[in-house]
């Protein structure tokens, strides 16, 4: 039996295990765009596959405990990292969205086995990407001159207390926090940035 291409497609995302699917798909998808925004292609199509999710899904009679359920789940695992115990909020998180999905539409009911494993796998793909976003993040922070502190410059001019040094490749005015005099060519330490300004310390010998 053939069906129409609306009807094929309704029949297929009405499942409710393929709408599950198409639906985390879809969030994982956004997660990676706000991660790398830019992409544009991947939030699209997150958003693409969640729209037929939600099209099958309003096909199919959902329990409203097991949808507020695997709301708390998804917001747990996403925002796990802002808790102290993250590794125990991310496992409630799984169970929560587990529970939750299984338990979404009356009939048919989605198998238990694809619940739990989409929910591992979304918890375990969320971590990751959060991972990615805050390790990102802690690089953004090192970029510009704080990137520079603790690294060894060379003085290209005496420093008495202040001159001219070149750091990774820079060329930077610099302070000698304590005072004191180095002769062009001496070793310093970038100790900290004021303003547009390093200050050093005499480095090793």
């Amino acid at each position: 039996m053939s069906f129409p291409p609306n009807a094929a497609l309704l029949a297929f995302v009405a499942n409710p295990d393929h709408a599950i699917l198409l639906l985390l798909c879809g969030i994982l998808f956004i997660y990676a765009e706000f991660n790398k925004p830019g992409t544009v292609i991947l939030g699209c199509f997150g958003a693409l596959l969640m729209m037929f999710a939600l099209y099958g899904l309003g096909h199919l009679p959902l329990r409203l405990p097991a949808v507020l359920a695997s709301l708390v789940g998804v917001a747990l695992v996403g925002l796990a990292y802002t808790f102290r115990g993250r590794g125990l909020v991310e496992i409630a998180g799984t169970l929560f969205l587990s529970f939750g999905l299984s338990n979404l539409v009356t009939s048919p009911p989605m198998h238990f086995a694809v619940a739990l494993a989409s929910a591992m796998i979304f918890s375990g793909v969320t971590t990751w990407l959060v991972r990615i976003a805050l390790a990102a993040r802690q690089n953004k922070a090192l970029v510009g001159p704080q990137a520079l502190v603790g690294n060894i410059a060379v003085a290209l001019t005496p420093l008495s207390p202040s001159g001219q040094i070149e750091v990774l490749g820079e060329l930077w005015p610099a302070t000698l926090q304590s005072g004191g005099f180095q002769p062009a060519g001496a070793a310093v330490i970038v100790r900290s940035v004021q303003g547009q300004e390093l200050l050093v310390d005499s480095g090793p010998a």
